[in-house]
């Protein structure tokens, strides 16, 4: 039996971390003033704009994950482990659909439109609002830390599994040809 993930959840997991990782750069740019005014808004620009197809890559990879199952974890890997690995897998999932749907709430409530790479603005959802946009700031900003944390232990732990030969990073990469 095969223990690789199936291609489509291959290209997706590498290319939305990829493009998370970008994420988490230029918020942390945005969010600590380290580039110039000059380019600010196009990098809030492209922030939004990346977010916004996180949130479309990871409803497409949900209902992906929802029409088979993952591959089998190794015998090896224990009940804690698997229970670990289950709870990052869910809490990435969570925070990556729910992440984007902050960040335009908060957006929204400062008063502004949400771009999407110039092309078009999204709906107004919700008015200006302070109080809204403090929430959102507040939960966008927790949440963006914690997907670092999730990267690190996701990251960390397929090192570790690697490094005890259970061959775990195999299983999201491509098949090589003989």
């Amino acid at each position: 039996m095969d223990l690789r993930y199936r291609t489509s959840a291959q290209i997706l997991h590498w290319l939305i971390a990829l493009v998370v990782i970008g994420l988490l750069i230029v918020g942390l740019i945005l969010k600590y003033d380290l580039a110039s005014k000059a380019v600010e808004p196009t990098l809030a620009m492209l922030h939004m704009s990346f977010g916004l197809c996180i949130l479309i890559l990871m409803i497409l990879r949900l209902g992906l994950r929802l029409t088979w199952t993952a591959p089998p974890l190794p015998d090896s890997i224990s009940p804690a482990i698997r229970f670990a690995s289950g709870a990052t897998q869910a809490l990435f999932y969570i925070l990556l659909i729910a992440m984007p749907v902050f960040g335009v709430l908060f957006v929204e409530a400062h008063g502004k439109k949400v771009p999407f790479f110039g092309l078009f603005t999204l709906p107004t959802v919700v008015g200006k609002s302070d109080a809204v946009r403090h929430l959102f700031a507040f939960l966008h900003f927790w949440g963006g830390i914690t997907v670092i944390a999730l990267l690190f232990l996701h990251v960390a732990g397929a090192i570790r599994h690697q490094m005890r030969g259970e061959r775990i990073i195999r299983r999201m990469m491509p098949r090589r040809s003989n």
